[in-house]
């Protein structure tokens, strides 16, 4: 080989160096993902206390802002913004002491169903496939804690000693009307809610910053939900099942 085709391959070898190294350094830059969503959630209270039975769906809405670091190509943490309705029933198997005009009455079939909204922030571990087409599907899993801004419940049973239109939209934690309240548990609800989130979804790309989002996530609570009284613990946690949809806003830095 002479030395002027030593050159040359010396040349192109540093050249191709070059190029890869700066080809991997923009493929690592890191990227900020600024969005908005909302959606819907479908969720329940799953009881820990033998005196309580299932209530049932009752669903919710929640709204807010979304964001994620791109530490690494397809690999993000994401954080949100949320105000979400995480609501639920629950029925109690025994009858339940109520006191109106200083005569107490036991009431049988008594449910509560809860409407409470939460400021959430949920974190989560997030990673992401290749562009395929258009298409990117991602699956992340996390915490969701939330913070209790407003609770509101509504008691039905048989034989109550007040009206329907009494015992619907009761604000707990207020200690409003102490009547409502009967020996066997406190109504209240905890300041958080603290569960676990794993969910899966799609991000469509639109433009070349602009991209569609679609997910569905499971929130599973493993803290109790409602403040107890010393001696008539109840216990019940909270699940959800969110489906949201929104926008992402690309932004690399």
């Amino acid at each position: 080989m002479t030395k002027k085709n030593l050159l040359a391959l010396v040349l192109v070898m540093v050249t191709a160096s070059i190029s890869f190294s700066q080809e991997k350094k923009d493929s690592d830059k890191r990227k900020y993902i600024f969005g908005l969503k909302t959606g819907a959630n479908f969720s329940w209270y799953k009881a820990d206390s033998g005196n309580l039975s299932e209530g049932g769906l009752k669903m919710g809405y929640s709204y807010g802002l979304m964001a994620d670091y791109v530490f690494q190509q397809n690999y993000s943490i994401s954080a949100e913004f949320l105000v979400s309705g995480i609501n639920g029933k629950m029925k109690f198997k025994d009858s339940l002491t109520y006191t109106k005009n200083s005569v107490s009455k036991k009431v049988p079939n008594v449910e509560y169903e809860y409407t409470v909204k939460y400021v959430q922030i949920p974190l989560s571990f997030k990673f992401r496939t290749k562009e395929i087409g258009s298409i990117k599907y991602f699956a992340q899993f996390g915490i969701a804690p939330g913070i209790r801004i407003s609770s509101k419940v509504q008691i039905n049973g048989n034989g109550m000693p007040w009206g329907e239109d009494e015992r619907a939209n009761i604000k707990t934690n207020k200690n409003s009307d102490e009547s409502f309240e009967p020996t066997e548990f406190d109504d209240d609800m905890s300041f958080i809610n603290l569960p676990l989130l794993i969910g899966a979804g799609v991000e469509y790309n639109i433009s070349g910053n602009t991209s569609l989002y679609t997910n569905i996530r499971f929130e599973n609570g493993f803290n109790n939900i409602l403040r107890s009284k010393t001696g008539n613990e109840t216990i019940v946690y909270s699940k959800n099942i969110a489906l949201s949809v929104g926008v992402f806003f690309k932004t690399i830095g």
